[in-house]
């Protein structure tokens, strides 16, 4: 088994912090039109193959173009279909990332060159020098992929720095993974930089925001027409099922104004309780580094991630080891941010282990 993911609780796991969605779970509206789509069987009709309704319902929502989105199977199937269809020469990689990218570059033969973030003390920035210096000597037809919020360091980079990358590597196409953007209270999209850099691909994903991974939806936004053309070429062509479709075409369109105040009160939730897991968990003498995302990256002086794990799945809790990215340690792991109560048993069982 190749891949390593949180979600994948041992039963009896109570409170599974290695899934990093958003902790309000789905709102109303989506569970009332996930119910209303499985009783009107919108299951045994395939969905329109050009989603035309879903992508003018995500344009009208985010103000952008119908015509510039591509609809996913969530965001990492963006990545894939860049990957895979646009063949670069080369992929260059901020890390440490969502890495699934790897095993498909490994099969098509792609050389990766790794640009690490800097970790100073308790956060983690990326390198705009180190990157700078590497444009001067790239030759390659490159992909570039920036996660931003950065899973799983929670780092963030402002659209000022991303336009001068897109600048800088302007024979290149830069891939900016925004799953986590909408949940960040002090974060900007890089959506607006599309339109005047043609070589910025900005992903998107519901299940994150929307608290949905079963459900599986997402979009690429670009301007780039070959771009576009050869991922919508790519893409199976019912590659969003039925019920996301119903859901989303309806939701974006009709509870737009409870949409937006639903994410803006996630964002604040987050926030608040991020700062109190940060604050407690740093009193308990664990290195917590800063994030802006749903999810806080620690790294343990005395627990391995695997030997935290084992000690707290005996009191009903998961957490994500962060051993497999580049760059982290055995002693790395995520937890994602949950609701007060479900944070409170987090830091008691880091308490009773005596993890530190």
């Amino acid at each position: 088994m190749f891949r390593a993911h949180g979600g994948r609780a041992p039963e009896g796991v109570k409170y599974d912090f290695s899934v990093p969605v958003n902790p309000l779970g789905p709102p109303k509206t989506i569970e009332r039109l996930i119910e209303e789509a499985v009783k009107t069987k919108v299951y045994a009709r395939y969905p329109d193959y050009e989603y035309l309704k879903l992508r003018h319902a995500i344009a009208e929502f985010y103000g952008i173009e119908a015509e510039n989105i591509v609809v996913l199977n969530g965001a990492a199937e963006g990545l894939n279909l860049l990957i895979s269809c646009l063949r670069p020469e080369l992929l260059i990689v901020f890390e440490p990332t969502f890495g699934d990218y790897r095993y498909l570059v490994y099969m098509l033969k792609i050389p990766i060159i790794s640009i690490p973030y800097r970790e100073r003390k308790n956060e983690f920035e990326l390198d705009f020098d180190v990157a700078e210096h590497l444009a001067k000597h790239i030759k390659n037809r490159a992909l570039i992929l920036l996660s931003n919020p950065n899973n799983p360091t929670g780092a963030y980079v402002s659209p000022n720095i991303i336009e001068n990358l897109a600048r800088i590597y302007e024979n290149a196409v830069l891939i900016v993974d925004e799953a986590f953007v909408e949940l960040c209270e002090d974060c900007s999209s890089s959506q607006h930089l599309v339109k005047r850099c043609e070589n910025v691909v900005v992903l998107r994903s519901f299940t994150k925001t929307f608290a949905i991974p079963g459900l599986r939806l997402g979009y690429l936004y670009v301007h780039n027409k070959d771009v576009l053309e050869v991922i919508e070429s790519c893409r199976q062509p019912w590659n969003v099922n039925s019920i996301a479709t119903y859901v989303f075409s309806r939701a974006l369109t009709h509870n737009a104004s409870e949409l937006r105040e639903f994410i803006e009160y996630s964002k604040r939730v987050i926030a608040i309780e991020r700062e109190f897991l940060t604050k407690r968990l740093s009193e308990l003498g664990v290195i917590v580094y800063n994030s802006h995302a749903p999810y806080i990256l620690l790294r343990h002086y005395e627990f391995t991630a695997s030997k935290a794990n084992e000690a707290l799945t005996k009191l009903g809790i998961y957490i994500r080891d962060a051993s497999t990215f580049p760059y982290l340690t055995p002693y790395h792991v995520r937890i994602a941010v949950k609701l007060r109560d479900e944070n409170v048993h987090l830091i008691e069982a880091y308490k009773v282990i005596g993890i530190r």
